[in-house]
């Protein structure tokens, strides 16, 4: 597929800076400072423990997808096209065997 960049006769595009990851970073900072200051306000230490895994977890999460989804838009929707294929097939496989479930009782 073509996009209006990619046509000829057309001057090449501007390339794209890369992405920072600043994003990211920032998650993982606001996560650790809120864990300090709930072990500093003495609460319990399940929630610090929660909040603490989730400063790591979700920011792990946004620079994975930002490294592994391409940065070229016309890439990054075939890749969200294959994830949402991928997800309509598994429902349709699940749908499948909660009929032949059915079925069987």
């Amino acid at each position: 597929m073509s996009t209006p960049m990619q046509q000829p006769g057309l001057p090449a595009p501007a390339p794209t800076p890369p992405m920072t990851g600043r994003t990211g970073k920032v998650v993982m900072l606001s996560g650790g400072a809120a864990a300090g200051v709930l072990a500093l306000v003495g609460a319990p230490w399940w929630a610090v423990a929660v909040v603490a895994v989730v400063g790591i977890v979700v920011p792990g999460i946004v620079l994975l997808a930002q490294e592994v989804l391409p940065a070229d838009s016309e890439h990054r929707r075939d890749v969200v096209i294959a994830v949402l294929r991928y997800r309509d097939r598994r429902a349709e496989r699940k749908q499948k065997r909660r009929d032949q479930r059915r079925r069987s009782e």
